[in-house]
């Protein structure tokens, strides 16, 4: 039996304890068993006690998603999702219950073979409401505590999401994502356009009434028919009624009056018309007949019926049509726009004890305007919501939002606030309905401002009240703790994704002291007002304190006065759901689903690295690998995390595992954050302002000098690599320097100017550069072709949108990169465009260059939310066997095998 040495032992934490004669005499049991009994399955667990983390150990990962505490604060629900193997990108769930104290095992209360998200108590405590999907479609379930079989409340067709008991548990508020023809469907209005040329009702033509001649009697006004008479020149009535003259239908005429029917006018006169009414005694008069409106829909029509058949090839899908702003979704073209409303719906009677019929939910929310997350007032008959100002124009140019008052009795939304140039939404309210807080980001086009909290006070009269501007980070969800003393919030931070609480009223008070909160701004003013232009008297920051460290990522949270739930990612664990006290000093497990397969794994952990330059100091984590002996010389991996908001996050149970897989496999791991990255400050956000190359590159190749000058690293065999903007910078920073061994990138930008029209983030492109790729567009000279030719050096400053734009994209540099690169592209990436990644590999197999190119079908920008268990896998294992190519690492120690049969 080999054992390998190391920086920690390879043993599971029950043989680390075991004293050495003990575990002598357990290894000698072990061997005798293994001679006596070969079979498979000891085999297998004396393979398994051994290794690192596995590949396949991605279908035994377990991640605790959403928490929610009950309202006494003794239980919380949460939801638990694994992977299968398979093609189904949808994850298995589970739904638990677990007792706060830690004292009792969680109570599985309901699992599926589909997705489980968003639990919520009832306020007595007995029932919890939660979203799984029916045929794909999302609809809200309610389960007694005590478990049955789930009771489904809705069947919009739609879907029901974010469901939230009302305060005396009658009703349940809940979002749905309503398609543009249903809300035409609902207002009876049409929806604004933008197609040029066209209007929303020209497919419709009604065609003019048509007017009639009528003659009348001149004495008794009953309509006269003319048309036959008999030998001696007199109205002949026959007894044939199939040609009589009937009053036309919506006419103006009454329905009392008649047509005597007559047949010919062959036996009348050449009399004037004249006299020929004067012998009949008729008196010409006109009406109005309805016609058919047109319906038809044909190619070779009228214009309406052209119209009306492109129509019909729109719905059924032969063309996709759109005059959008945002044509672009998550994983698939939106020539339909959704807009996402809310609705309530009453409890039944009876759910306790059968199955009542399915209450209709009523529309809280409406028009062709979407809003966002929603919160109850005390009473229970209004609601607190975020949502976007009416329009006549199309809403995808509409960024701000505005908080908004529902009332359940009444149609009329009535605005609570409005702040200027800013966007305010997830509204979260006090148990005692005076105070509303709300997330609040500037909507200036170049601001780097973090988004941050805001107070406002529901009576109207106070000015609102900027929080967290002393944090300098971008606050995520607001939740208060019941008895309204603590704001608590999550915000990226270092690395990490830390929880973080506030005491906004403590000022408020004479001595401090949480005894006597009182939540509620002072007033200011007599009337109460809701529109506000931002000022610096807002800012009255709070202080902030940090209760979980950076090195944790806090994935969901509740809160009691008394009691902190939350699921998080560390170092050691994927993810976990811990309990805390308020003081923060108590935490204790409530659930680790990951710790039987990781008491057989021996995990990795990062070390903290910082390097100065460029007056910034740079963070990025080091992990090294485990189970190696310490003599070995590890390969590199950096890899560019970070970057713009939103584009890469090191601290998920995804990335967690990435990391101990490849340090599993030997090789030595570099995570930086380069300047422009969340989570470290605006200054150092805003360093890379038409800066997404010179800069942040220095960054990544300042701390990968730092690690190559480790120990345990050979600085002959490094690569480089990233995911979102971290592929961006991988490509940008190969078009540089030669000094890398391999590199992968996965769903990056590398034509930048292109992002503009082909991504859903195409928004980066003004706010990152200032402008537009048709701003400062240099004067072409004749005989300059080349177009670097014509842009700044990287050092220069004086640059126009139109040569930031090309100097940070990596295609400018493409010809200069002979580095071995893997690129991996989404193929229903939406976001950036899955074309980014086909532009850079068109032009490097052009220029004959070391390229690959692996696109997987259907997955988005994501991957971990997008891709089929077996991609994420492939996309893991592809990443290795390519770095593997040209590094070199470490064959893996391989386990004690039992020995073959006899």
């Amino acid at each position: 039996m080999q054992i390998c040495s190391g920086s920690a032992s390879p043993y599971p934490p029950s043989v680390r304890r075991t004293t050495v004669p003990v575990l002598l005499v357990g290894l000698l049991t072990g061997l005798l068993t293994g001679l006596l009994l070969p079979t498979a399955a000891s085999a297998q667990v004396a393979s398994d006690e051994e290794r690192p983390v596995q590949a396949r150990d991605l279908y035994r990962m377990r991640e605790v998603t959403e928490v929610a505490l009950s309202p006494h604060g003794r239980s919380v629900a949460y939801t638990v999702r694994r992977l299968s193997p398979g093609q189904a990108p949808t994850p298995r769930a589970r739904l638990y219950v677990a007792r706060t104290s830690g004292r009792d095992d969680p109570r599985l209360l309901f699992q599926d073979k589909h997705d489980i998200r968003e639990p919520a108590w009832h306020p007595d405590g007995t029932h919890l409401a939660f979203v799984r999907p029916v045929n794909g479609t999302p609809q809200v379930f309610v389960i007694p505590l005590n478990g049955g079989v789930p009771y489904r409340l809705t069947d919009t067709p739609h879907g029901a999401q974010a469901p939230q008991w009302g305060p005396d548990g009658e009703r349940l508020l809940f979002a749905s994502h309503v398609p543009e023809p249903a809300v035409r469907r609902q207002t009876a209005r049409r929806p604004p356009t933008e197609r040029p040329g066209r209007t929303a009702s020209d497919t419709i033509r009604t065609p003019p009434p048509d007017t009639l001649l009528v003659l009348r009697h001149d004495r008794t006004l009953r309509p006269v028919d003319t048309l036959a008479v008999d030998a001696d020149g007199r109205p002949q009535t026959p007894t044939d009624t199939t040609d009589t003259l009937h009053v036309p239908q919506h006419s103006s005429l009454p329905d009392t009056l008649t047509a005597p029917p007559v047949r010919r006018l062959a036996t009348l006169s050449s009399d004037s018309l004249r006299a020929v009414f004067d012998r009949f005694r008729l008196r010409p008069d006109t009406t109005t007949v309805a016609v058919r409106p047109d319906t038809a829909a044909a190619p070779d029509g009228t214009l309406a019926q052209v119209r009306r058949w492109m129509h019909q090839n729109r719905r059924s899908g032969t063309a996709l049509v759109s005059s959008r702003l945002e044509l672009q979704g998550e994983r698939q073209l939106r020539p339909t726009p959704t807009y996402r409303h809310h609705y309530v719906v009453d409890l039944p009677a009876g759910i306790r004890s059968g199955r009542p019929p399915r209450p209709t939910p009523r529309l809280l929310t409406g028009g062709y305007r979407s809003y966002g997350q929603a919160d109850w007032l005390p009473g229970g008959e209004q609601v607190v919501v975020s949502g976007m100002p009416a329009t006549n124009g199309s809403p995808d140019r509409v960024r701000r939002r505005n908080l908004y008052l529902a009332d359940l009795n009444t149609p009329r939304l009535r605005r609570l606030l409005r702040i200027e140039n800013h966007t305010l939404t997830s509204p979260s309210v006090t148990t005692d309905g005076s105070t509303v807080a709300f997330r609040v980001e500037s909507l200036a086009p170049s601001s780097d401002a973090p988004a941050e909290i805001g107070l406002f006070a529901l009576d109207g009269r106070s000015q609102p009240r900027i929080l967290t501007s002393a944090l300098d980070r971008d606050v995520t969800s607001v939740t208060w703790a019941p008895d309204g003393w603590y704001l608590y919030t999550t915000a990226p931070s270092e690395g990490g994704r830390p929880l973080f609480r506030f005491t906004p009223f403590a000022q408020d008070t004479t001595d401090g002291a949480p005894q006597a909160p009182s939540p509620t701004l002072p007033t200011d003013r007599a009337t109460s007002r809701n529109t506000f232009t931002f000022d610096s008297t807002m800012v009255r920051p709070a202080e902030a304190e940090q209760l979980t460290s950076a090195a944790r990522a806090i994935h969901s949270f509740d809160v009691t006065d008394a009691t902190a739930v939350y699921a998080s990612t560390d170092p050691t664990t994927p993810s976990a759901l811990y309990a805390n006290t308020v003081s923060f000093n108590n935490e204790r497990p409530l659930a680790t689903p990951n710790a039987e397969w990781l008491s057989r794994r021996q995990v990795a952990t990062p070390d903290r690295m910082t390097v100065s330059h460029d007056s910034l100091a740079v963070t990025g984590w080091v992990t090294r690998p485990v189970a190696f002996a310490d003599s070995l010389r590890h390969p590199l991996f950096v890899q560019a995390r970070g970057g713009p908001p939103a584009l890469s996050a090191p601290y998920t149970p995804e990335a967690w595992f990435e990391r101990q897989y490849l340090t599993g496999r030997g090789l030595g791991l570099v995570e930086g954050f380069p300047r422009g990255s969340a989570g470290f400050g605006t200054a150092f956000r805003r360093a890379n302002d038409k800066n997404w190359g010179p800069g942040p590159a220095r960054d990544i190749l300042a701390l990968a000098d730092s690690a190559a000058a480790l120990s345990w690293t050979d600085s002959t065999r490094v690569a480089l690599g990233g995911t979102g903007y971290g592929g961006t910078l991988t490509a940008w920073i190969l078009g540089r320097t030669n000094r890398f061994a391999a590199a992968v990138a996965l769903n990056g930008v590398y034509d930048l100017p292109a992002l503009l029209g082909g991504g859903r983030a195409w928004r980066l492109v003004p706010a990152e550069f200032g402008g537009y790729p048709w701003d400062g567009v240099p004067p072409r000279s004749l005989g300059d072709p080349v177009l670097s030719s014509r842009l700044p050096s990287p050092d220069s400053t004086a640059q126009t949108p139109w040569t930031a734009l090309h100097r940070n994209s990596p295609l400018t540099y493409a010809h200069r990169i002979r580095t071995p690169l893997l690129l991996m592209q989404g193929g229903a990436d939406r976001r950036v465009g899955p074309s980014q990644g086909e532009r850079l590999y068109k032009r490097l197999k052009i220029l004959d260059r070391p390229v690959e190119y692996v696109r997987y079908p259907g997955v988005g920008h994501n991957m971990s939310a997008s891709a089929s268990p077996r991609q994420r896998l492939d996309r893991l294992v592809r990443t290795y066997e390519f770095l593997a190519r040209f590094l070199e690492p470490p064959a893996p120690p391989t386990a004690p095998q039992s020995p073959p049969r006899p």
